[in-house]
């Protein structure tokens, strides 16, 4: 029987289960207003609710806690403007992401394959997009914006940044076999994994706990910091594979913290510090 809009209800809630307070899964459902009762009923403190079946990522019913209820009114999920690379900097980073998952799947085709002259090119493209959006559009921009705003800000910022760095660590010693003929099966693959499970972290759980701490404005002032760091960014060219150029990153992390300031120095003009630093 079709449930009329009348009786549908716009809920924000929280989820108060522990393992949700790091990447809170902060929500919003539509629900009848009779299911709502019914869900409210089976939790003890007045301002929480269960949550329905297959919304919980764990599978389980959570306990969440109402945030705001609404009226739902009909076509308004249609008129809510949905946002886009063009005006929403979060989107323009999950995009880019779906092109370094392309860039790891052609390196995975050519390690197949044992194009190492191939791998030479297309490990420079992925070195290259690690710096811009990663090292410049993400640590440079979005993270100094919204450290102190988000729950365990620092902490949570201090891991995606050595993910950053250990990445660009594994590619140039990836690289540093290229250039000695060697494909490095161990690394590349290591790299690979843990590329794509860091864009997962960001997709699914640390953007979605950004999202609710930008206003409008903050989504203005980091679109227009990105794009100058765009414009800024010089691509590293991949040179010739066996001309001797590269020196493995050293175990002390002072020096490998130098290489990658030398690193975005090279691939930045003029004056950085678009960002206001």
């Amino acid at each position: 029987m079709k449930v009329g809009t009348e009786k549908m209800l716009r809920i924000k809630y929280v989820c108060l289960h522990p393992s949700c307070q790091v990447f809170c899964r902060k929500g919003e459902l539509l629900l009848d207003e009779d299911e709502f009762k019914e869900l409210s009923g089976r939790t003890e403190a007045e301002d929480t609710f269960r949550s329905p079946a297959d919304i919980c990522r764990m599978g389980y019913a959570q306990e969440f806690r109402v945030v705001e209820v609404n009226r739902a009114f009909e076509g308004e999920e249609q008129a809510e403007k949905k946002r886009t690379a063009d005006d929403d900097p979060l989107v323009m980073l999950t995009e880019e992401h779906q092109e370094v998952l392309k860039k790891l799947e052609l390196i995975e085709e050519q390690v197949r394959k044992r194009d190492i002259d191939g791998l030479w090119v297309s490990t420079a493209h992925l070195e290259n997009d690690i710096i811009l959006h990663s090292i410049k559009k993400e640590e440079e921009s979005l993270f100094r914006m919204i450290e102190d705003r988000i729950p365990m800000g620092p902490a949570l910022i201090g891991i995606m940044k050595e993910d950053h760095r250990e990445f660009i660590s594994i590619l140039h010693g990836f690289r540093c076999g290229l250039q000695d003929g060697e494909i490095l099966d161990g690394p590349v693959n290591s790299l690979i994994a843990n590329l794509r499970h860091h864009i997962k972290k960001e997709d699914e759980e640390f953007f979605t706990l950004i999202d609710d701490h930008l206003e409008d404005e903050d989504r203005k002032v980091l679109l227009d910091q990105m794009k100058e760091l765009e414009k800024a960014h010089i691509p590293l060219d991949p040179g010739d594979r066996k001309a001797k150029g590269l020196s493995p990153f050293s175990e002390d992390r002072r020096k490998m913290d130098a290489e990658i300031l030398a690193i975005k120095a090279l691939t930045s003009k003029g004056d950085d510090s678009c960002c206001g630093h």
